[in-house]
């Protein structure tokens, strides 16, 4: 009986052990935004979009997270690492969408995707999130200068505004 007491204490302090990787996004914008990602759970493998295609789900994905002007969200912490959850989708590159809170409330989903009405997008390989020191933000990071973005890296200032040319 002993045997099996200590067993099961063993199980449940290895079990506390297992390493959780967190994925999230980090908004450095004055205003609340909304992120789309496949990476976001529920994963829909059997109907991803995957990159190269960057378009955007026909309707509001259940996948969209909100984040508050200043904050952080994390949309994912399992013990999976970063390679094993870009696997599901057979690519090295996955799109990160960003969308004004605001303009979404306003008008719409539909309107929003028929006018690829982005604030900005990010198509991030694995090597590129494994570079980060955080979570990828928006406006984008210094560190983030070099990820193939759209816009351009440097079209926003430091509080999500565009930059007038």
């Amino acid at each position: 009986m002993k045997k099996y007491i200590i067993a099961i204490i063993l199980c449940i302090l290895f079990w506390g052990c297992v390493p959780v990787v967190d994925m999230g996004f980090t908004n450095n914008a004055n205003y609340k935004i909304s992120i789309y990602s496949n990476l976001i759970p529920p994963h829909d493998y059997s109907n991803p979009v995957v990159y190269p295609d960057t378009t955007l789900p026909y309707s509001k994905s259940p996948q969209m997270r909100d984040v508050e002007a200043g904050r952080s969200c994390v949309y994912s912490q399992t013990s999976a690492t970063i390679e094993q959850r870009y696997a599901g989708y057979n690519t090295d590159t996955i799109s990160i969408f960003v969308f004004s809170f605001d303009t979404l409330n306003s008008f719409g989903w539909d309107a929003v995707r028929n006018t690829y009405n982005v604030l900005q997008r990010y198509d991030i390989s694995i090597l590129d999130y494994n570079s980060l020191s955080d979570f990828p933000t928006f406006p984008p990071s210094e560190e983030m200068r070099n990820i193939k973005m759209w816009p351009p890296y440097g079209t926003y200032d430091e509080n999500g505004h565009r930059v007038k040319p």
